[in-house]
């Protein structure tokens, strides 16, 4: 089978902002599609992701990433995963799955009015997550697939002195997801006393975030791209939360998260320090693995040549 799916990123599944801008996590984790598609052999061309973030995903020879429907060969069903218009062309529309325009109301092909009424309600959670309503969305079930990323191999034993990773910045769509820098600030002190080194969100290009995720013990992150990076790779990640739901992203294993239900970001840093102190002490302990215990990409992947750091990259069985 050959697919096309449409995700640029401009806008989000389940809760969308109305800044305008791309959402590069929403990009990455809509890769999640790939873990299915990818194995069996189809052939998979996916419009708009933006280049910066096409590193994120291993290749592989049946997934291309273009940049016009020129470059890509007839398909037999195109995934259309955002509520912006993008001119397919007409022949695909009979093809489509995912979203479409009702006069002026996104509705959803396959019709799913559950998914339509948490959309247009603006609250953006439900009893199930974004994975689940994804694959809703593209015909398919969700059995708990990961993200297509890269996965960190561990190596050797945990530090003597946890790395700890504070990820404070967010995106153009969702300011209002930042926590405060004076209590990063603060937390970062607490920290420090009470023996961890800590470092922050370096600059750089994407390989450069990639690699600080994946040499870290623990990041503590709002919800944003670094989050989904580590969930992708395996890495332990706190995650604090106010405007948007926790619910609908899965822990895989690896994640803690913190809610503030009335939608702001007013986390105590006593809060966050005391969760860090626990799941740290979780990590040490191996109760937190640090990496995906199964996973539909181990069986796919093959370990090659070890980096500097504590992540590993693989290639592809082919």
């Amino acid at each position: 089978m050959r697919y096309l799916i449409v995700k640029t990123g401009d806008t989000e599944l389940l809760r969308d902002s109305h800044l305008e801008g791309i959402s590069d996590g929403e990009v990455f984790r809509s890769g999640v599609l790939l873990s299915r598609l990818l194995p069996r052999d189809n052939e998979v061309y996916w419009y708009g992701v933006p280049k910066k973030l096409r590193a994120l995903f291993p290749s592989r020879q049946n997934l291309r990433f273009v940049d016009s429907f020129d470059e890509v060969e007839e398909p037999d069903e195109v995934f259309y995963l955002e509520r912006t218009e993008v001119a397919i062309p007409k022949k695909w529309e009979t093809k489509t799955r995912g979203f479409y325009l009702d006069g002026h109301c996104w509705r959803t092909v396959p019709r799913f009015p559950e998914l339509e009424d948490v959309i247009s309600s603006g609250q953006g959670s439900s009893r199930y997550s974004h994975p689940h309503w994804l694959y809703k969305l593209c015909g398919m079930t969700w059995r708990g697939e990961p993200y297509w990323s890269y996965l960190r191999v561990q190596v050797g034993e945990t530090r003597k002195t946890p790395l700890v990773g504070l990820n404070p910045r967010v995106g153009i769509k969702w300011p209002q997801k930042g926590w405060p820098m004076e209590r990063w600030w603060g937390l970062s002190k607490k920290l420090n006393a009470l023996g961890c080194k800590v470092t922050w969100q370096p600059g750089g290009d994407m390989q450069s975030y990639v690699d600080w995720i994946y040499n870290l013990d623990l990041l503590i992150s709002v919800d944003t791209l670094g989050l989904h990076i580590a969930l992708g790779g395996g890495v332990p990640v706190i995650g604090l939360f106010g405007p948007t739901s926790p619910e609908e992203i899965p822990k895989w294993g690896v994640g803690f998260w913190l809610w503030e239900r009335g939608g702001k970001m007013t986390h105590s840093v006593d809060r966050v320090f005391d969760a860090t102190r626990r799941y740290l002490r979780a990590i040490r302990s191996g109760h937190i693995k640090g990496h995906p215990g199964t996973s539909l990409l181990n069986d796919m992947f093959k370990k090659t040549n070890k980096y500097p750091g504590s992540w590993t990259r693989f290639n592809r069985l082919v």
